[in-house]
């Protein structure tokens, strides 16, 4: 199994034909198919079904994409990083980030990077906190912001702010500068993110922590999606400031405090140990970090 078997059967799976996946290749037809020949022979098993509609992946070529596309990404940066060595960083990074970072990071790291660093191309994947942790681990990200309640073996850690949580209602449920005891939380109906999230395991973990059992009548893995259905009246839900704010700023929703004891949770930046940072993923987070420090700061304050 070498780099060009792999190349050739990651364009085969993403194109679902070996026509289409030998003209994007540029080279014969007959050349891909003995090099997928080749590769089932050495590995022993059957990685393609092959039909008059195209081919699609056995269970055993699902698993080879995803490891496929993580070694040819990593041949790719470790080429671009040895010839880039001390020049001006470039390149694509990718950053996973939760829906509620998006709002407050991606414009201003845009605009650092346009005026630090032109050449760098972010790849921002937006998915719940479980699928970050596991995408950074298995290389598919370079770096995630991560929300601190979660196993984070094998990880380089930078703590970006602690926020507190706030329960959030329509408009009108709350006035300014209202708090609410935690131990009152079973009298609010909750809409929450599915447990795959970040925010599903800080809030289950905190009132488990204090004996309590919340009123969660759904979970729904959309923060927009939440807000929507908050802002219409089916319930409340809990968040940071980072995940409100901007609907705080337009008034369609009011937020009381929780305290007695608070909600807190703590925003990281995470990197796998194995590997080692480029420039371009180091000066995207040092953009980043920057953008969420302020804003953590501001919040505090």
């Amino acid at each position: 199994m070498d780099s060009r078997q792999l190349r050739y059967f990651v364009k085969v799976v993403e194109t679902g034909n070996l026509t289409r996946a030998a003209a994007a290749l540029h080279v014969a037809q007959s050349a891909v198919s003995m090099h997928m020949r080749h590769l089932e022979n050495d590995l022993g098993v059957q990685l393609l079904v092959r039909s008059r509609a195209g081919v699609v992946p056995t269970e055993q070529g699902r698993l080879l994409f995803e490891h496929a596309r993580t070694i040819l990404r990593q041949f790719a940066q470790a080429r671009q990083e040895v010839v880039s060595l001390g020049r001006e960083p470039h390149g694509e990074v990718a950053l996973g980030i939760p829906a509620p970072v998006g709002p407050v990071l991606v414009r201003p790291l845009l605009d650092h990077l346009r005026a630090q660093a032109p050449k760098v191309v972010p790849h921002i994947v937006e998915a719940m906190s479980g699928y970050l942790l596991e995408w950074l681990h298995s290389g598919r990200l370079d770096a995630a912001i991560l929300f601190d309640v979660q196993p984070l073996s094998g990880l380089r850690r930078t703590v970006l702010g602690v926020e507190n949580m706030y329960l959030v209602g329509q408009a009108a449920a709350f006035g300014e500068g209202q708090v609410v005891p935690m131990a009152e939380l079973p009298s609010y109906p909750l809409i929450i993110p599915g447990r795959m999230h970040g925010m599903n395991m800080l809030i289950r973990k905190a009132v488990n922590q204090q004996g309590i059992s919340p009123d969660i009548r759904v979970e729904v893995d959309s923060v927009a999606e939440i807000l929507s259905l908050v802002k219409a009246g089916y319930g409340y839900t809990i968040l940071a400031p980072m995940g409100f704010y901007r609907e705080l700023q337009e008034g369609g929703i009011s937020v009381a405090r929780v305290q007695d004891p608070p909600i807190q949770r703590t925003l990281i930046s995470a990197t796998a140990e194995a590997r080692p940072l480029s420039q371009a993923t180091e000066v995207l987070l040092d953009g980043a970090h920057a953008i969420l420090k302020a804003f953590t700061r501001r919040q505090s304050a």
